[in-house]
């Protein structure tokens, strides 16, 4: 371009070579600094948040059997008729010691190292109505009879009986001594369950009154629905289950599961409640002598011999314990000691009372050499059964 007679020229500037490559090795640099910080973050972030579900996941799970803990024995009969004998009454045969019958139920019965449940760990079985979340199990009322004397339920649960419920009837009190009789259809071997209309109760209700409608009642509670059942109560067992366990869980562990007993074909359905399970015990503390407060604390055979009545009168608290380990693999974690202690601890924090000592290194328990490398936790929890009394 010319102006007034002269060439104009037009200065081009920018970056050599060198500089950029200065420039690329600089940031580098900077950025691999930014990264090395940035990932042990992430890292960190990560394996707290794999440990904040495991707690979250397995505090659910144990709110779980707190409550079937709780609720064990919950509209159990206490005694059948004399000569009487429940029909049907089914259970599965294996485990053998959970079976009761043809005998009343136990409301809660344990097998130490069960062959049933992984690594040798206890087996619980809990028999009440609720233990099973049906919408029949929920409800209980009372049966008597009105100013006519037609048989008449009264439901007080949040939810009234329904036709197609399948319900058991139990006298509270035949005579001094004898309470909670579940009532058959006649005082011989027979049905115990009916559906909640009149006339299908007329056989179960208590005998017509000139007092009626405020002669006896007999107590109602709601078994199953729309299907006949197989036994006169519900039942859930918990145990370590070694099929479909998590990726990230340690080799030798499984998950602790509630396992809820089928009325329809006494198959169990089975829910997961905590996973990575390496050992689960339980341990009872017993009234042996009777004198109402607990002297002896027993591993999950304690239970074994003792009758129906027995285990009501004597069991004051339950206390379960589950090994599990929080988060996955972490090859910068090292576990200070092979050999942990699940149960009841002395006050010294060392001695076990009642329970085992678990110990991960152990070729048998199939943990395996990476047993170290993981955070492991016993949670606990101690209930007292509200229903056997």
């Amino acid at each position: 371009m010319e102006q007034h007679g002269k060439t104009m020229r037009r200065e081009e500037s920018g970056f050599t070579l060198i500089e950029l490559i200065i420039y690329m090795a600089l940031l580098g640099i900077l950025m691999t600094m930014v990264f090395n910080s940035f990932v042990p973050v992430m890292q960190t972030n990560s394996r707290q948040g794999r440990i904040t579900e495991t707690k979250i996941e397995t505090g659910m799970g144990l709110d779980l059997l707190r409550a079937d803990l709780e609720h064990a024995g919950f509209g159990l009969p206490w005694e059948f008729p004399v000569g009487g004998v429940p029909i049907p009454y089914f259970e599965p045969a294996v485990p053998a010691a959970m079976k009761d019958a043809p005998n009343v139920p136990r409301p809660v019965i344990s097998e130490d190292a069960s062959a049933s449940s992984m690594n040798g760990s206890d087996y619980l079985t809990i028999k009440a109505m609720n233990v099973v979340r049906n919408v029949s199990s929920q409800k209980w009322g009372w049966l008597g009879r009105d100013g006519a004397h037609v048989a008449l339920v009264q439901s007080l649960g949040v939810d009234a009986f329904a036709n197609e419920d399948r319900v058991i009837v139990i006298r509270t009190e035949v005579s001094p001594g004898e309470n909670r009789q579940l009532i058959l259809n006649g005082t011989a071997s027979g049905n115990y369950f009916t559906r909640p209309i009149s006339l299908n109760l007329e056989p179960f209700a208590p005998p017509a009154t000139p007092n009626d409608p405020n002669g006896e009642r007999y107590l109602l509670y709601g078994l199953v629905d729309k299907i006949d059942p197989r036994r006169p109560f519900n039942r859930t067992d918990y145990y370590i289950n070694n099929a479909d366990v998590p990726a990230h869980c340690a080799p030798g562990t499984g998950t602790l599961v509630k396992a809820t007993l089928n009325q329809s074909d006494d198959k169990f359905s089975i829910l997961p409640i905590v996973d990575c399970a390496a050992d689960f015990q339980v341990v009872y503390y017993l009234d042996t002598n009777g004198d109402g407060g607990w002297d002896t604390k027993a591993n999950a055979s304690g239970l074994a011999g003792l009758t129906a009545q027995q285990i009501r009168t004597q069991v004051k608290s339950i206390r379960c314990y589950v090994l599990t380990h929080e988060g996955g693999v972490d090859r910068a974690y090292t576990h200070p000691n092979a050999k942990i202690n699940v149960g009841e601890v002395d006050v010294d924090g060392v001695t076990l009372l009642a329970g085992r000592a678990f110990d991960l290194s152990l070729p048998a328990n199939n943990i395996g050499p990476t047993w170290a490398n993981y955070r492991w936790k016993v949670y606990s929890l101690a209930v007292t059964p509200r229903n056997l009394q």
